[in-house]
């Protein structure tokens, strides 16, 4: 019952936003996250409202998303949708260890001596630009096997974490490279991750201050002036 009032909701939404020049695609299921076998599985699960969609609105872009929080090495066994005009989405926030370090827990005794760095050894793997494209790999295969539209619909690296701006400006320019559309993650939700408060010090959520440039958000800015290749 839950699978089909799922497949519901995005008939209503179809029915509702078809034809609508503000909606640049319908993104079914964020984030899915699946350790089991499942009668309606998270790939299926997309499968069934994307083909409902589709008998309602054939235009308007479907978007599919991964296994494991949509993470990129999952596109080793993600099948393609047998559609077109289908995007697929992938969130980049690896390793981790670096882009989520102290989300969850405090800095401790030793402050920013605890602190990970980028470029620099996390994991017991040296993560720089070169880490971080073969880390997205598995993307870069199936795009290229299935001739698939990639778009990274989150990406991000704490605001204390030391190499923040450089772990997005690495990030942007693969994306860019092999022609993905991006976004990241997120702008005024929540001062860890917003460009407009303050990088590099050790301070936690709130007590960050907001700030005219952090050094993240100018990386975007520069990113956001680039002209566009197609």
């Amino acid at each position: 019952k839950y699978a089909d009032h799922f497949v519901n909701v995005w008939e209503r939404i179809a029915k509702r936003f078809k034809g609508n020049p503000s909606v640049w695609a319908y993104d079914l299921v964020n984030e899915p996250f699946q350790t089991r076998p499942a009668k309606y599985d998270y790939w299926n699960i997309q499968r069934m409202a994307a083909e409902a969609v589709r008998r309602i609105d054939p235009d308007t872009p479907i978007m599919i998303e991964s296994n494991d929080w949509d993470s990129a090495p999952t596109y080793s066994y993600l099948s393609p949708l047998a559609m077109d005009n289908v995007i697929y989405q992938v969130h980049m926030y690896a390793p981790g260890q670096f882009t989520h370090q102290f989300v969850h827990n405090a800095f401790g005794e030793q402050g920013s001596k605890n602190f990970i760095r980028y470029p620099g050894r996390t994991g017991g793997e040296m993560w720089d630009k070169a880490m971080l494209k073969k880390s997205l790999q598995p993307v870069r295969d199936f795009q290229l096997r299935h001739n698939a539209r990639i778009y990274v619909g989150e990406f991000s690296a704490i605001a204390w974490a030391p190499g923040a701006e450089r772990y997005l400006e690495d990030c942007i320019s693969i994306f860019e490279e092999y022609g993905w559309d991006w976004t990241y993650h997120a702008f005024r939700e929540y001062p860890g991750w917003s460009l407009e408060h303050e990088d590099g010090v050790v301070r936690k959520d709130a007590a960050l201050k907001p700030v005219r440039e952090s050094a993240r958000g100018k990386v975007m800015k520069e990113a956001f002036r680039a002209p566009v290749v197609n």
